[in-house]
């Protein structure tokens, strides 16, 4: 068995709105992968229970091998921990480990690092970094977080890197500003005087802490900006795919065909599209059985089933032939039950192999 999603891909970005299911197809993908005899790590933000418990992870954030696996491959999963993963980074970037440290105890780093927006989408993008330079996998596949607008994801470093850019600190970090002349002492003198209103009115200690973190963050200021164009190259790399999953809202598919657009536009290689719980597993729009007169009422029942996809079926039909400009489209119907052992994702890989060879 051989699924064409693999084709030359290293990195596997399973990017949707929330709600669709797109965590269990990226679990279930790392199955497929596993089976194919790669060794594959799933990277997932925050699983169902019980998605965790199947993948092992529950309650750990450490890279773990999936238990009562029996595949040719390996499969490995981890739920990415965002305050660890910026901690790392930090260590890393920062020259002397004391700066690490005052960082780490500065309120506004303890905030950034886990509530400000874009801050997950950076962590697990840094994440997903790391593993790819660690080479220790074939494939990673990483399930984005539940962003508003998944366009937000891939935007999110450079967010970042624009907040710490060297403008914007050196207003906190040149309180003296010798370098900059008489115009620039005027203006520091005025921004002092915004200071002092500022602390004034917030009535607390949060200027300071601001210009005590921007201080110390001069370090890493150069390493941000250098990871923030690695992680660009890599995701805009020929081995990097992006997987998107989208399910029957007309709301999701029109989002679906904006994100598409964006990932087009930015240079990233959009490959598949799915289309998630698109129909009942036991219906068959194709078939054209008569009824029965013996079960009237439950084949009145179907046929009304049956009319009312076959509605909605028009809808995809249209949706899939404008994505098939961009990307291969396939279906997968709704099992209708949680999947909570590693057989019910084989089933739901089943399920992508056959929709994909419909495709």
């Amino acid at each position: 068995m051989s699924v064409n999603i693999f084709k030359n891909t290293q990195i596997l970005v399973c990017v949707g709105s929330g709600g669709v299911g797109k965590t269990t197809v990226a679990a279930s993908l790392g199955v497929l992968a596993a089976k194919e005899g790669k060794k594959v790590l799933v990277l997932t933000i925050d699983p169902a229970k019980r998605l965790a418990q199947t993948l092992g992870i529950e309650g750990t954030k450490d890279v773990t091998k999936v238990p009562g696996q029996d595949f040719k491959g390996e499969l490995y999963a981890s739920v990415i921990d965002h305050k660890k993963t910026f901690d790392d980074f930090v260590a890393r970037a920062a020259k002397k480990s004391e700066a690490a440290q005052k960082i780490y105890k500065n309120r506004l780093y303890q905030q950034l690092s886990t509530n400000l927006s874009g801050s997950q989408e950076f962590t697990a993008l840094e994440k997903l970094y790391s593993v790819y330079e660690s080479k220790e996998f074939d494939l990673i596949i990483l399930d984005t977080p539940p962003t508003k607008h998944a366009i937000d994801f891939l935007h999110a470093p450079q967010k970042l890197s624009a907040l710490f850019n060297e403008g914007v600190a050196k207003w906190f970090r040149d309180p003296a500003s010798k370098k900059s002349g008489f115009f620039g002492q005027i203006i520091q003198t005025g921004t002092r005087q915004v200071l002092k209103i500022l602390e004034t009115l917030t009535g607390s200690n949060f200027i300071h802490e601001l210009a005590d973190f921007f201080l110390n963050i001069e370090q890493w200021q150069e390493q941000l900006f250098k990871r923030t164009v690695d992680v660009h190259r890599m995701l805009v790399a020929p081995t990097t795919h992006f997987c998107m999953v989208t399910s029957f809202d007309q709301a999701k598919l029109k989002e679906a065909e904006f994100f598409s657009r964006e990932i087009k536009k930015g240079g990233y290689h959009l490959t598949t599209v799915v289309l998630n719980r698109v129909f009942p597993y036991w219906l068959d729009l194709q078939s054209e059985s008569k009824p029965k007169k013996a079960h009237q009422d439950l084949v009145k029942m179907y046929s009304q089933m049956k009319a009312y996809y076959t509605q909605r079926d028009r809808l995809y039909q249209g949706f899939e032939t404008t994505m098939r400009k961009e990307a291969r489209v396939f279906r997968i119907p709704d099992l209708v039950k949680d999947i909570s052992d590693l057989s019910g994702l084989e089933e739901l890989g089943a399920l992508i192999v056959e929709g994909e060879k419909k495709a």
